[in-house]
């Protein structure tokens, strides 16, 4: 009879610690989207990289793998996941994860998002929230942007320090920066970075 631990130890995607505990990796296309693909799964994983507490958690929540991408990209990702989410505090953030580090990462990071600005400006002004508006009040807020966040689970470091597993970047001034006294111009565009996403326990 096959002995059923070797077959695992050739699967990639399983990891065992030291009480044989299995743990799947999301590194991987298949196990990203089998861990991924529940509200509630993706409802916490959010509501924890995002910090929201109950006041601003999110309530509503809608998502979908590698939603078809209606501009010119230059390739098409086999780990991407969609999020349209509604917080309790009236918020629409229009949000991507991915478990896949690139080359030209930064450049690859700023095209994607600029692609789900766009498109989540599109889809919040066609959303029931903004359509149940008034109609001045549309008007007036006809340019206004959901956030957009773009959310990287890495396998490898792309942060300077060591010390950190997660940072959070976006827009600053820079006479800010050198004054230091610096805040974000705005928080509507923000990329989080996560290393070392171990796994989620394997049922």
């Amino acid at each position: 009879m096959p002995d059923e631990n070797a077959n695992r130890s050739t699967k990639r995607y399983i990891v065992t610690n030291e009480r044989g505990e299995e743990f799947l990796l999301p590194k991987y296309a298949a196990t990203f989207r089998i861990l991924m693909d529940d509200k509630e799964t993706i409802r916490d994983v959010l509501n924890s990289l995002l910090q929201l507490d109950r006041d601003h958690e999110i309530t509503e929540l809608e998502y979908e793998f590698e939603k078809p991408i209606d501009i010119f990209m230059p390739e098409n990702d086999p780990a991407r996941l969609d999020v349209w989410v509604h917080t309790r505090d009236n918020r629409h953030m229009n949000i991507e994860m991915q478990n896949k580090v690139h080359s030209f990462f930064f450049d690859r990071l700023q095209l994607y998002n600029s692609y789900l600005t766009l498109r989540g400006k599109y889809e919040f002004n066609r959303s029931p929230y903004f359509l149940g508006l008034p109609e001045e009040e549309r008007r007036y807020r006809y340019y206004e942007l959901p956030e957009t966040v773009s959310i990287w689970l890495c396998n490898e470091s792309i942060l300077k320090s060591k010390d950190i597993y997660k940072d959070v970047w976006a827009t600053y001034s820079e006479h800010d920066v050198e004054s230091g006294n610096a805040l974000p111009i705005s928080r509507k565009n923000r990329y989080i970075d996560a290393y070392g996403v171990r796994g989620c326990t394997r049922s």
